[in-house]
């Protein structure tokens, strides 16, 4: 008996698991979240910077100081003060106010393309985990052709026919951005559907009758959806630097206050007159990649069962 309460205890402390709580919520949220911070301080650190960036993106028009668009060529290359957070660039706008705003698109581009890749890649990597031998010939030519194709030059011709088709760029990104990536994501998909769908419990509802659709919904993707969240957390820092290349080269949203666009044409022409136009914009795309890979790592580290209590 001793040794069964030993084991219940250990179980309840690899988990976290604990009895019932009468605190109230909020303090037993803020409790969580301190050991969180203890137990991943680069996890938590990393998921302040994507709250921060998170609350910029969303109260853009109310945290900007300035007009991102307004030119004054009388402030061109002011140094940082308080009413210019960062200074000014070449035309005389503000550089604290249009990163503020590029916030706004490289999140929106991010978490766009992780959706909707995310969304195809799962339903089309669990279906090839289920269906027969023609729709997996289908995929494996559908995959090995899509890993094969060249992101960046589909994003520029997308950028191209979006502008002569007074369409909206940042759709066509996100839809380009998606398209490409879905492929890698679905192959990984399949993968943990099938190793799923070899488990006994799998086994058990479909020799109890359960069709494939049941047993995909019910059982197999519930049991994928960790690696779902992981992958997806890892993959949004790769589009918002896809995105921020697409800006640099010349081919983003045009008129849209980009980080990618900051690094462009007269910001590398005048950055020594202005550093601010040149690091600013470094500086918030690094940041930004950094705390949603330290986020996405510590993601993995709680939903895997083979890595918790890890530090």
């Amino acid at each position: 008996m001793a040794q069964e309460e030993s084991t219940v205890a250990e179980q309840e402390e690899f988990f976290d698991l604990a009895p019932e709580d009468n605190r109230p919520w909020v303090i037993q949220k803020a409790t969580g979240i301190a050991r969180f911070a203890v137990r991943r301080p680069l996890g938590f650190f990393g998921g302040v910077i994507v709250l921060f960036f998170l609350i910029i993106a969303v109260f853009a028009p109310w945290l900007a100081p300035i007009d991102p668009y307004k030119q004054s060529l009388a402030m061109r290359f002011a140094e940082p003060s308080t009413t210019h957070w960062v200074g000014t660039d070449y035309v005389g706008r503000d550089i604290a106010s249009r990163l503020i705003y590029g916030a706004r698109l490289s999140l929106f581009v991010g978490m766009g393309t992780v959706i909707l890749s995310g969304l195809f890649g799962t339903i089309l990597g669990v279906m090839w985990a289920y269906l027969g031998k023609t729709f997996d010939a289908f995929m494996s030519m559908m995959v090995t052709a899509g890993l094969a194709l060249p992101d960046l030059v589909l994003l520029i011709i997308a950028a191209q026919i979006a502008r002569q088709a007074e369409i909206s760029e940042i759709f066509s990104i996100v839809v380009t951005l998606s398209f490409t990536r879905m492929w890698g994501v679905t192959r990984i998909y399949r993968s943990a559907a099938l190793e799923v769908r070899s488990r006994p419990f799998v086994e058990a509802a479909e020799s109890y009758g359960a069709g494939a659709v049941r047993a995909m919904g019910k059982h197999v993707l519930p049991n994928v959806l960790p690696l779902i969240i992981v992958s997806s957390t890892l993959a949004l820092p790769n589009a918002i630097l896809a995105e921020a290349g697409l800006s640099f080269l010349g081919f983003g949203p045009a008129g849209e206050p980009s980080w990618g666009q900051m690094f462009a044409g007269e910001a590398r022409e005048y950055f020594r007159r202005q550093v601010w136009m040149l690091w600013a914009p470094g500086l918030t795309i690094g940041l930004t990649v950094m705390g949603f890979n330290f986020w996405g790592d510590a993601m993995r580290d709680l939903l895997d069962p083979r890595l918790r209590g890890t530090t």
